[in-house]
């Protein structure tokens, strides 16, 4: 999750988004694609962001998914298979 986050900040995927945004957004991409899947709202409440505002970060960086990850992620579900919003 701290590589997309980074990744996606360094592309200038999210700009103007808060860095607990983009982070539990990256957070939510890395729960989605692995075993332990996480819901938004479980999520929002942990990092104390609201689901939406994970949402609006997700969706901004969900066409990204690929360059996002880094390259030896073990995939549980493959990027073309991640939530849409």
């Amino acid at each position: 999750a701290t590589h997309i986050a980074r990744k996606a900040v360094e592309l200038d995927i999210v700009p103007g988004r808060s860095p607990i945004s983009v982070a539990a957004a990256a957070i939510y991409m890395a729960s989605q694609a692995s075993e332990d899947k996480r819901s938004q709202k479980e999520i929002g409440d942990i990092a104390g962001v609201a689901d939406v505002t994970i949402r609006q970060s997700y969706k901004l960086m969900y066409p990204h998914a690929e360059k996002l990850f880094p390259t030896d992620f073990k995939f549980a579900t493959p990027i073309d298979q991640l939530p849409q919003m």
